[in-house]
């Protein structure tokens, strides 16, 4: 909680997170489990996290450690389902970060309608831990450390007896509803300020130009170059790439390639 604090996260707390229950998060930063355990504070969590990260030997020590249990990416896992019934049925509470990945524009991915079966079979309280800015503190793109503001809501989202009254699609709207999220929107509104760092590999996010289309971006540790017509595009303390948001450059590259297919 203290290395969360200094690097600039500050909790807001409506509800007091009682076991069994299930926490459910966003997921914009590989620090987001650090986050979301500050936020807890001082319940305990067990996460969901990705198998493959249990064979990495340093990471997979402090995953057990810290009572993680692995889940199959991409497709149903029993095992992992049953391990969350255990848990709840010790009183404990569960963290899921229910987009399964980490979004490389800070933009809520696609949520999986087998997290509204699991809650409605789980008949147990459900909250959101809600990051917003993280992305911009630690963006998936980059080892680097960008400081700054991270704000993180701690709220209810469904009781155990609303749970038992709501269809899977019902469940699954409440979810997406409380998890959806843009944090170049959400900058765009507080402009908060974030510490400058080396944004090498930003350009195997935002690989084309705004200006010429050209779709070799360089990177000189504090700008995108392009080769093509000389434009530079500046990363800024807002997050923003040549004073464009980084969603809207990396929509504007998906809209190009849908048209190209």
């Amino acid at each position: 909680k203290i290395f969360a604090f200094f690097k600039g996260q500050r909790i807001r707390r409506t509800a007091k997170i009682k076991g069994p229950a299930i926490v459910l998060s966003n997921h914009t930063s590989f620090y987001d489990f650090i986050y979301t355990t500050a936020a807890v504070y001082p319940k305990r969590v067990s996460y969901m996290a990705a198998g493959k990260m249990f064979y990495d030997p340093l990471l997979g020590f402090f995953l057990r450690m810290a009572r993680a249990f692995p889940k199959c990416l991409f497709q149903s896992d029993p095992v992992a389902t049953l391990n969350v019934f255990r848990i709840l049925r010790r009183k404990g509470i569960v963290s899921i970060f229910p987009e399964g990945q980490i979004s490389p524009i800070g933009v809520t991915q696609p949520i999986s309608m087998a997290i509204a079966k699991l809650l409605k079979k789980a008949k147990v309280d459900v909250y959101v831990v809600r990051h917003r800015g993280a992305y911009f503190v630690n963006p998936p793109w980059s080892k680097k450390n960008f400081p700054g503001r991270i704000i993180t809501d701690v709220e209810p989202v469904l009781t155990a007896e609303r749970l038992a009254a709501l269809t899977d699609a019902e469940i699954h709207e409440a979810v997406v509803g409380c998890l959806t999220f843009n944090v170049s929107e959400f900058n765009a509104e507080n402009r908060f300020k974030y510490r400058l760092n080396d944004i090498a590999n930003l350009e195997s996010v935002l690989y084309r130009c705004p200006r010429c289309g050209h779709e070799h971006l360089k990177n000189d540790g504090k700008n995108l170059l392009c080769t093509a017509c000389g434009n530079t595009l500046a990363y800024d303390r807002f997050g923003r790439v040549g004073g464009l948001r980084i969603d809207d450059m990396y929509h504007a590259q998906e809209a190009t390639m849908r048209a190209r297919i």
